[in-house]
């Protein structure tokens, strides 16, 4: 009896080295750390885990942190919940006019990988919620030497792995699954995770910050990072393939359109209720349909002298928020130096998309939602 138990007490200890070996990532979650993070720029708590030599230490995040900083899953750069475990890490990838200097992750496998042999590299990204800009090149590079700071800067390191042939890596809301099979030379030992491209190029695309939060966006693009592997083909029970198929036809463009008639019945301020001029997908820009709709504004402040209104511009959900207030001091631009309006008798702000006039994100909600109210003050 006493035989038996021990050899079952053996095959669960082998079965579980098994399973921990099949990926030569050491630490693949983050959640084997040395004690409680207690602030930015503390990867190396993480063990296994360690900025390259000559590079800022990149970020670890920890369920329940009691600093506010780098708890999960809300934090200084924004709300980001675990993909596996209880921590993530986070690294700098862009930065308007390199204001900052980008961060990496690095880390050394128990043994080189087996020359010819099949590995699907994979990890898991998430753009965080406050970035303004969202960019391509993440990447993954396998290497036989820990690179260091002046090898990244001569930018001559090509990433094995990047997002289905390097697309922008732009979801805030879910984890991003980037994998590549790739056939190892047998000298590779080091993994480094980060942006290996010099600054110009680097495609980026501007980012709208979910309403939840009213923090100002930070003018760069940050990046969580979890579930990191890298498994044998023969391992693996679903295929290496996370490639996404960019979509290749033009966007759907719908330009809401609201009839506006000068016989409305009512008061001033009833009449002005019913204006609204709507604009095209991202633009603060006149059209002749909008400059008419103007027109009749500019005839009810004409008519009645004591009047004063302020413009209130609207953007949808699927647009930088600054919008709102171009389009706004666009109409308030026409009023005044076209129309002759008295500019004291105007005010005008940007909205965002905190009010939009119908909920959703489809084409039509959309279109519907860049706008420009009118109202008395």
């Amino acid at each position: 009896m006493k035989n038996s138990i021990v050899a079952v007490i053996m095959t669960f200890i082998l079965g579980a080295t098994g399973a921990a070996q099949v990926n030569k990532i050491g630490n693949p979650n983050f959640d084997n750390v040395e004690k409680k993070i207690k602030g930015p720029g503390q990867l190396t708590l993480a063990l296994e885990w360690y900025s390259p030599e000559g590079t800022p230490e990149a970020d670890l995040y920890e369920v329940g942190s009691k600093k506010e900083e780098v708890s999960i899953p809300l934090n200084v750069r924004g709300r980001c919940e675990t993909k596996e475990g209880e921590h993530y890490a986070g690294f700098l990838a862009y930065s308007e006019r390199e204001a900052s200097p980008r961060t990496y992750l690095q880390t050394k496998l128990p043994k080189k990988l087996v020359e010819g042999k099949r590995y699907c590299l994979k990890m898991n990204v998430q753009l965080s919620d406050i970035s303004k800009y969202a960019v391509d090149n993440i990447g993954m590079y396998v290497s036989s030497k820990g690179i260091r700071a002046k090898d990244i800067e001569a930018y001559d390191i090509t990433p094995q792995l990047t997002h289905s042939g390097n697309l922008i890596v732009e979801d805030m809301f879910d984890w991003v699954e980037v994998c590549q099979p790739f056939t190892a030379d047998g000298t590779e030992r080091y993994v480094t995770i980060g942006n290996f491209a010099p600054q110009t190029a680097v495609k980026t695309k501007k980012m709208r910050r979910p309403r939840e939060f009213k923090i100002p966006q930070t003018r760069d693009g940050y990046y969580f990072v979890d579930a990191v592997s890298v498994i044998a083909l023969g391992h693996l029970e679903v295929p290496c393939d996370c490639q996404v198929i960019p979509e290749t036809g033009p966007e759907l463009d719908v330009v809401y359109t609201k009839n506006v008639s000068t016989d409305i019945e009512g008061t001033p301020e009833e009449r002005l209720a019913h204006m609204v001029i709507h604009f095209k997908k991202n633009l603060a820009i006149l059209g002749d349909q909008d400059r008419s709709s103007a027109d009749k504004v500019a005839d009810i402040l004409t008519e009645n002298p004591n009047m004063n209104i302020e413009l209130v511009g609207h953007a949808a959900q699927t647009e930088l928020e600054e919008v709102g207030a171009e389009r706004a001091k666009a109409v308030y631009t026409y009023l005044v130096t076209e129309k002759g309006i008295d500019a004291n008798r105007i005010n005008h702000k940007g909205d965002a998309y905190n009010n939009p006039k119908v909920d959703g994100m489809d084409a039509q909600a959309n279109a519907e939602n860049r706008r420009v109210e009118f109202i008395v003050r």
